[in-house]
């Protein structure tokens, strides 16, 4: 009994640091145009398909293998081919807030607003550091409604070539969802 409520409280304490720490400074929103193109595009050939469960699917290169990595909050998967990562939470648990992105994604931000499959979604190109103070470029795809926090899915790709970025959206316009 004391080991749930001590990670009861220990979710709830981390929740908070998150949320105090994505909620420190805003920056001007610009308006959403809800008219954007679709950012499909056709399959590379050779990239196989990848079925996440059947809640969307999308194709990698065929290098790219899955890593193992799993989670217990959402449906999560990651996959790698030694020089990029690739990773996607599904109906993700906790999700950046909006105001924030700048400042969370700070070294050469960008901001592209899309659609993938028809649904808005918001794209973040940024460059970081790994443990080891590697430069890392990253790319974060959000499809949903960010600024209102509902995301339906999180897509993310890191790298230490920043041609591998090309190749992340590449990733991200074949995903495509099931029809309703």
């Amino acid at each position: 009994m004391q080991f749930a409520s001590l990670t009861t409280a220990v979710a709830v304490l981390v929740l908070i640091c998150c949320t105090n720490t994505f909620t420190l400074w805003t920056r001007p929103v610009r308006p959403v145009n809800n008219n954007l193109p679709d950012a499909q595009q056709s399959v590379p050939s050779g990239w196989r398909k990848i079925d996440a469960d059947g809640k969307f699917s999308f194709y990698l290169p065929p290098n790219m293998r899955e890593t193992g990595v799993t989670s217990l909050e959402n449906f999560h998967r990651e996959y790698t081919n030694g020089r990029m990562q690739v990773r996607f939470d599904y109906d993700p648990f906790q999700i950046l807030a909006y105001s924030n992105r700048a400042r969370t994604f700070a070294g050469g931000f960008q901001e592209i607003e899309l659609q993938v499959d028809g649904k808005k979604s918001y794209l973040f190109l940024y460059q970081d550091s790994d443990r080891k103070k590697r430069r890392t470029h990253n790319a974060a795809l959000y499809v949903g409604d960010l600024p209102n926090s509902d995301v339906i899915l999180y897509m993310g790709v890191t790298s230490y070539s920043a041609r591998d970025l090309e190749t992340a959206r590449t990733i991200f316009r074949t995903i495509k969802f099931p029809a309703s």
